[in-house]
């Protein structure tokens, strides 16, 4: 089934990475992607990877908060607000894991695939004209050169890494979509709706920070 999506520039990576210059994008050609990064922050960044996942992810860049604000398997509970306290503003919602559940202890395991695999991550940067015809929204900051929307695609994603997405990210809806999901970071992610809090449930690895 062809593909159409929203975001130029997401398009633009996906075509790159999976060396598809022209011609339609289907589901079986994204069907080999089971890693996405995305950051917003400070610059924009898009990552994808494939192949063998390894069993353990502890990731180069992820700082202290993977050691002390992860959660391991949250299918041994049966509702979100069990491990993650939720805090309701006018305009966002704050996420926070129960700070009793929290990891914390740092295992020493083999980072032996976990590098081989970093190594096959390629990571994208939009250039100037990416931006052409984008107007900045001046209340969310948000140029929409991202949509969610379009990571429902990427049916096989298996981690999901959004860190310091405080711009174009502002809701999870797109994880009720990904149903093979297993580890997911959400670090400084503006969220303007609670849907798809339920995909939390069941994953091997939940890391919230800043959030």
């Amino acid at each position: 089934m062809e593909i159409q999506f929203q975001s130029r520039w997401f398009e633009k990576c996906i075509r790159d990475y999976l060396g598809i210059a022209d011609g339609k994008i289907t589901t079986e050609d994204v069907s080999v992607i089971k890693y996405l990064y995305v950051s917003t922050t400070d610059g924009y960044f898009l990552g994808f990877g494939r192949g063998d996942l390894p069993e353990n992810f502890e990731f180069s860049d992820a700082g202290d908060e993977w050691f002390c604000r992860c959660l391991s398997d949250t299918g041994k509970y049966r509702t979100v607000e069990e491990f993650i306290d939720i805090r309701e503003w006018e305009d966002s919602k704050e996420l926070q894991i129960k700070s009793e559940l929290l990891d914390e202890e740092r295992e020493d395991k083999d980072a032996s695939d976990m590098q081989d695999f970093e190594s096959s991550v390629k990571i994208y940067e939009p250039e100037e004209n990416d931006f052409d015809g984008l107007v900045r929204n001046e209340m969310t900051y948000d140029y929409g050169i991202l949509y969610p929307e379009d990571f429902v695609h990427l049916k096989n994603l298996e981690v999901v890494r959004l860190m310091s997405c405080e711009t174009e990210i502002h809701s999870l809806a797109f994880l009720e979509s990904l149903s093979k999901i297993r580890v997911l970071e959400v670090g400084q992610v503006s969220l303007h709706t609670l849907e798809g809090l339920d995909k939390m449930i069941g994953l091997e690895k939940l890391c919230i920070w800043a959030n």
